[in-house]
């Protein structure tokens, strides 16, 4: 953090006259004296709407009188040089009172540090038992959050090969997302259970991966050594899966849904079931459960916006505080030196069972997993849309065209007319469309329902000019009707097929 300091040369000082001005010098400028040893004294600067506090260090040392300000609430930059305006402040009251202060104010001013530093020695000493105990319940010392590392590591580089397929670095493309793993009901519920799971390492975008990133790095410095690698690692696998059960469930309309915030809020759940245990010391306690508290109300009211999965999170949240009692229930067994391998094991095997119940319950159909795979298909190849296009294009025309027989009423002449005129016209366009159709990249599928178009539209043409032969042509009517027959046969099979 951005800190400036100072060192004034003294001679012949002595180190209790020098730190009684300094004692003066922070009375003067308004600066709340906290902290004082035999050789320093510790004040910070008051805080207000625009600055917030600073800590002041004034220590005697073999080089002379070193004066340094320091910001101390996670600024990265001293922008407005506040901590060198601090020091010179400082350096130009005491060179003022330096020469004027009064033998019994200097004895007072001693006297004050004395007492202070007894006082610091007292906080210091209750501040290290206090750590001592935080650390016999969190464990803080004796591990790392190298589990949560590599839970960032895994979800950043599937964030980087995704986005180099196309995935979408700000923008999301929501089929590369499914094809990846996203929880995707028509999908999940038909055989990709496993979305359930890899759901969770995939992002719609860079601001959503960094601010689960973010919020899994806060919580981990106390969870993951407190819980222990597999207990912290279970906690995070199983709440993220059952986040996202808890979507399938509650969303009537599919919804692609992904991301870590499901895992992250179980595992905010997690610590929120631990703090209102007794397995976290008093004293701490109650800083940390508002700090989550405030985090996970305001994360929830965030989540009513549109786009945002909030049934995760909320199954996340709860999944977790499950998870969470039952992890403490194993920690303080184990700390009466009795065995509680079991919990674990019945952790997993509940997540596995309640999804798999669920699935097998609310199956989707085979019809709309086919749907969804043959769109997934079709989008990887550069023309998929144009053909849309076409094709769309291609069913207004046939819409026109077929218009013609239903505007002559029971006058076979005037049928004849309508068919030249408007119909006709509109098959060559279609068949225009069709062609273009053909010589797109599309993948197979679309390949061969052009063919099919194409197809239709010469049956359609086939059955026009009948229509037509039938009027002009009474004689044959009987030979014309048989042929009728059997291209009416051949257009329903293939307006089967576009189905």
């Amino acid at each position: 953090m951005p800190r400036y300091n100072k060192i004034i040369p003294l001679t012949n000082h002595v180190t209790d006259n020098i730190l009684a001005i300094c004692y003066s010098c922070f009375q003067q400028l308004g600066w709340n004296i906290r902290y004082a040893t035999e050789d320093r004294l510790v004040a910070f600067t008051p805080s207000s709407a625009f600055s917030k506090s600073m800590e002041v260090v004034a220590a005697v040392t073999p080089e002379g009188l070193q004066i340094s300000s320091e910001m101390i609430h996670d600024e990265m930059l001293d922008l407005g040089k506040k901590n060198k305006k601090n020091v010179d402040r400082f350096l130009e009251v005491y060179a003022q009172t330096e020469s004027s202060l009064l033998p019994e104010t200097i004895k007072a001013n001693k006297q004050a540090i004395q007492q202070l530093a007894a006082e610091t020695l007292v906080a210091a000493e209750q501040e290290i038992k206090d750590l001592n105990e935080l650390d016999e319940a969190m464990n803080l010392s004796s591990g790392t959050a190298s589990v949560t590392y590599a839970l960032i590591a895994i979800n950043v580089v599937v964030f980087i090969l995704m986005a180099i397929q196309g995935a979408g670095i700000f923008d999301a493309n929501g089929l590369v997302h499914i094809r990846w793993g996203s929880n995707f009901g028509p999908l999940t519920q038909s055989g990709d259970w496993w979305r359930l799971f890899t759901a969770m390492f995939i992002h719609f975008g860079i601001i959503h991966l960094a601010l689960n990133m973010y919020a899994l790095f806060s919580i981990a410095n106390y969870l993951e050594p407190m819980l222990g690698k597999v207990r912290y690692t279970i906690a995070y696998l199983c709440s993220g899966v059952l986040a996202s059960l808890v979507s399938l469930w509650w969303h009537s309309t599919p919804a692609n849904s992904a991301g870590a915030s499901g895992a992250v809020f179980g595992m905010y759940g997690v610590f929120l079931a631990l703090l209102t245990t007794s397995l976290i010391p008093k004293k701490v306690r109650g800083p940390l459960l508002q700090s989550i508290v405030i985090f996970v109300i305001y994360n929830l009211a965030y989540g009513l916006k549109g786009g945002i999965d909030n049934a995760a999170h909320i199954g996340g949240l709860i999944s977790g505080m499950g998870i969470g009692y039952l992890f403490a229930f194993a920690i303080k067994k184990e700390k009466q030196g009795q065995k509680t391998t079991w919990v674990v094991p019945v952790v997993v095997a509940v997540s596995i069972v309640v999804c798999g119940y669920y699935l097998q319950q609310n199956p989707s159909s085979q019809e709309e997993r086919k749907a969804v795979l043959s769109e997934l298909s079709n989008a990887g190849y550069p023309d998929s849309d144009r053909f849309n296009e076409l094709y769309n294009q291609f069913v207004s025309l046939q819409d026109e065209a077929l218009q013609g027989y239903n505007q002559s009423g029971e006058n076979p002449a005037l049928l004849a007319d309508q068919l030249q005129e408007k119909s006709a016209p509109k098959w060559n366009e279609a068949d225009t469309v069709a062609d273009k159709m053909l010589k797109l990249n599309v993948s197979e599928e679309q390949k061969q329902k052009a063919v099919v178009v194409k197809n239709y539209i010469a049956l359609r043409r086939k059955e026009m000019e009948l229509e037509i032969r039938m009027v002009k042509e009474p004689a044959n009517e009987a030979a014309i009707a048989k042929e009728q027959v059997q291209v009416r046969v051949e257009i329903e099979k293939e307006v089967a097929k576009l189905k």
